[in-house]
């Protein structure tokens, strides 16, 4: 009987052992696979289940990453569960190196009571410099603006003095003088001048003054009748006057007459133009661009207003 007692005893430790030994094999699906590793290839592992059957061949890429780190104790299993388990990260400390500052030794000391900023930068003897030539510049542009705008220099200037570049753009933002309106404004200037000495009265805009249209350009003929008269020749240049439509007609207002009076009758314009030179005894036509003359020989010339170079009234039996 002790015999049989101990056969009995030798086969159920195995099966004990077995049972103790058998192992979870977990897929991402979430299944989960109870048994013993039966094979293993590369297209997966087969389990034998505890009842003992065989569960079908489960590929590599189903199992858990648990599952596969569990193999990795497994001989048969490590070949193939290796490449497919993500290494541990092992993080090593990196031992950072103290830098060791040292004091300054010899530096400058900042004397006291010197302030830090842009007015004292500009107090040292490079900032003054740069301010003169800053001046310099602003009055220089003051210059160019009043030349541009018919302005006077002195008070463009000046005021650029006090207000600097404030003062020049004042005037660059007004209207340009003409040329015609400033030597109104000088003649005006002028009459007033001589009604505070000689205490007699200019003659209104309104009044029509004597001798007809040559005494209102201030023109009066000698007794010679030729080349002698009062204000001729009166010349006007290129770069001191504006060769325009509005010149002609407020300098020149006579010559647009069909017939002229006897008191201006002797009287032409020698415009020249060019290398080209045109003697009129009146105004045809004009336009916004060019100006059409009549000419002492009855003939009428265009000209256009940028080739002006100078316009002259003069005799017409002056050289």
């Amino acid at each position: 009987m002790r015999w049989r007692r101990h056969l009995l005893l030798l086969l159920t430790v195995p099966l004990i052992l077995a049972a103790s030994m058998a192992a979870e094999f977990k897929l991402i699906t979430g299944d989960v696979y109870r048994g013993q590793l039966s094979a293993a290839d590369d297209d997966g592992i087969v389990v034998r289940l505890e009842t003992g059957e065989f569960s079908p061949r489960i590929d590599w890429a189903k199992l858990s990453d648990e599952t596969l780190k569990a193999l990795l104790e497994n001989p048969r299993a490590r070949p193939f569960a290796e490449p497919l388990v993500e290494p541990t990260e092992v993080v090593v400390p990196v031992k950072v190196k103290e830098i060791a500052v040292r004091p300054v030794v010899g530096r400058v000391p900042i004397p006291e009571g010197v302030s830090k900023g842009l007015l004292s930068a500009l107090m040292t003897p490079n900032g003054l410099i740069l301010v003169f030539a800053l001046f310099i510049a602003n009055l220089y542009a003051a210059f160019e603006v009043a030349r541009f705008k018919w302005r006077p220099v002195g008070l463009v200037c000046g005021l650029s003095a006090v207000l600097p570049v404030l003062g020049w753009v004042i005037f660059l933002a007004l209207p340009r003088v003409t040329a015609a309106e400033q030597e109104n404004a000088t003649e005006a200037a002028v009459a007033g001048t001589n009604v505070s000495v000689g205490g007699a009265a200019p003659p209104s805009a309104n009044e029509a003054p004597r001798g007809g249209a040559a005494a209102a350009l201030g023109l009066s003929k000698s007794s010679s009748g030729g080349g002698g008269a009062d204000g001729v020749p009166k010349v006007f240049k290129r770069g001191e006057t504006t060769f325009n439509r509005r010149f002609f007609e407020t300098q020149f207002p006579t010559f647009f007459r069909v017939v002229a009076t006897e008191a201006d009758r002797d009287l032409v314009l020698d415009v020249s133009a060019g290398k080209s030179s045109v003697v009129a005894s009146r105004v045809s036509r004009i336009s916004a661009g060019e100006i059409h003359f009549k000419t002492v020989h009855n003939q009428e010339v265009g000209v256009n207003f940028a080739d002006i170079t100078q316009v002259t009234l003069r005799h017409k039996d002056a050289a």
